[in-house]
């Protein structure tokens, strides 16, 4: 019994490890949504720039600049939907690893309870073999 429960506390502190993995990976999936959020907002602050422009040149450059603006938003938003779509799914393997913990810690305390009726019982039967011998003695002594 005692060796099942040194091996489900192993196991016990292995999804816990796991546990902690997974929180740091969720940690690090939402600060990049957070970064490409921050990149989406700054694009778009720098695609509501406009300054005069007294030629075509200069006209010709602004449309450019703001279509590369463009395209490197929607990259961004790409990015983000599929960082977000990770962080869903990194999520749900949290909340998965954290029910495998859980049960494993279930087990082990009932593992526990059944250890310890286990040694009251035994403990039991043997104060009542001392009483029984001391009842014995005493009986054999008086009679």
């Amino acid at each position: 019994m005692k060796a099942r429960i040194a091996t489900l506390s192993r196991l016990a502190s292995l999804r816990g490890i796991r546990v902690q993995q997974m929180l740091g990976t969720v940690t690090y999936q939402q600060n990049l949504c957070q970064r490409y959020r921050n990149n989406i907002t700054g694009l778009n602050r720098l695609c509501g720039f406009t300054v005069p422009m007294s030629t075509a040149l200069q006209r010709d450059n602004q449309q450019k600049y703001k279509m590369t603006l463009h395209k490197m938003i929607e990259l961004q938003q790409r990015e983000l939907n599929l960082a977000e779509e990770n962080l869903t799914r990194i999520r749900g393997e949290l909340m998965e690893a954290m029910r495998s913990e859980k049960v494993v810690h279930h087990v082990i305390d009932h593992k526990m309870n059944q250890w310890q009726q286990l040694l009251t019982q035994q403990e039991q039967k043997i104060q009542d073999g001392l009483a029984a011998q001391s009842w014995w003695r005493n009986n054999g002594t008086n009679g």
